[in-house]
């Protein structure tokens, strides 16, 4: 048992647990059974109606995979829940993965909130109001290029523009792609875009703007609802793909070729931009219904090629302000230490890399966890 166990639990925040719970991606039955315990009982652990022992709070440490210092009390700690956020569909993701992407947000909260007492993070302002209903979604958009002052073509190095403008931009580590594309929040007014790593840098590049759209559009989250969807997805073309230059550049008859060219020149894909063409009354509701049929055949619905004039763009701001803070007396061990976080989950948390790869040794054909071994092992990177 880890010695400040016992302390911890004299200690202890109910809401920690149930963070550190959403964070694994676990229901209360789970850790219940990894921990020998009853659901019931994780309940009242969670709700503040029993306090676990030093040997519980020792057990929840292993299964949820940080320290037992983790579940103190004493450090600020922001709750989220659905409503607080721009979900695209309640009905295609469960609740189980929107917990654990909304606690991802918290920690992210309180990696900014750390980072905050030793850098000065970018002011928040994307050049229209935040959070404030700003009318037709396309004018919106084309409001937002004049105060960026975006020349014509496309929206170059859109989320560096964000981040300099105080947006905060991670993905979600250890979430199922499948079921979130990315959503948005304002948590204490500063935005927050988080996306998966489902799709390519295209698909990426619009769920971006989509997210943007919904900050500014929306000031009031309803996640699920289509009113707000088609908003957003309407910003978000007229953001990419402004109608009064790309309606003259879509190929018609549509020559698939032209098409991504097109697609690439704005560092989209070629559905959205197929799906602009259709809204632009350029492109046939059949017409339409061909393009997506010969996406399907080529595979690229889930992956088109990247074209070597868009090859995406990732996030950098956490990992810059990390940086800066280790340079200012705040270095990664430290901010671990203070979050109360493994070191790895750290920088998985700000998107920066292993910092050397991880080694296994097999024996036989069989990975063991470190048991000798008379055989010669082979070495795996991974």
């Amino acid at each position: 048992m880890h010695p400040d166990a016992f302390a911890v639990a004299r200690a202890f925040a109910p809401a920690r647990l149930t963070m550190a719970r959403e964070l694994a991606g676990l229901r209360k039955r789970d850790l219940a059974d990894a921990i020998d315990r009853t659901a019931a009982a994780v309940s009242q652990y969670e709700l503040g109606q029993s306090r676990p022992s030093g040997e519980t709070l020792d057990r929840c440490a292993d299964a949820l995979g940080v320290p037992v210092s983790f579940f103190t009390t004493g450090r600020p700690h922001l709750r989220l829940d659905t409503a607080s956020a721009h979900f695209r569909s309640l009905r295609s993701t469960t609740a189980l993965k929107r917990q654990q992407a909304l606690a991802h947000v918290e920690l992210l909260w309180e990696l900014i909130d750390q980072l905050d007492q030793v850098v000065e993070f970018p002011t928040v302002d994307l050049g229209l109001p935040l959070g404030t209903p700003a009318g037709d979604p396309a004018a919106t958009a084309g409001l937002l290029r004049r105060a960026w002052e975006v020349p014509a073509g496309p929206v170059a190095h859109l989320v560096r523009r964000l981040e300099t403008r105080g947006v905060v931009l991670t993905q979600l580590p250890a979430v199922d792609a499948e079921t979130i594309d990315a959503f948005s929040a304002a948590p204490l007014d500063r935005p927050l875009i988080v996306l998966s790593h489902k799709g390519n840098p295209m698909r990426q590049r619009f769920s971006v703007a989509h997210e943007l759209g919904h900050l500014l559009l929306h000031p009031e989250p309803a996640p699920g609802s289509r009113v707000h969807e088609r908003e957003a997805n309407t910003f978000a073309a007229e953001l990419l793909m402004p109608a009064g230059e790309i309606r003259d550049r879509l190929p018609t008859p549509v020559d698939l070729t032209a098409l991504k060219e097109t697609a690439d020149g704005y560092g989209v894909s070629v559905a959205a931009l197929a799906y602009r063409g259709k809204d632009l009354r350029v492109y046939s509701e059949s017409t339409l219904r061909r393009i997506m049929a010969t996406l399907t055949q080529l595979g690229w619905r889930t992956d088109e090629p990247v074209g070597a004039r868009y090859p995406g763009e990732r996030p950098e701001l956490l990992t810059r302000a990390a940086e800066l803070a280790a340079a200012h007396g705040l270095p990664l061990p430290v901010l671990a230490e203070r979050l109360h976080l493994p070191l790895p989950r750290l920088r998985e948390l700000l998107g920066m890399p292993a910092p050397r790869p991880h080694l296994r040794l097999v024996h036989g054909g069989q990975a063991t966890p470190g048991s000798p071994s008379v055989h010669e092992p082979s070495i795996i990177w991974r």
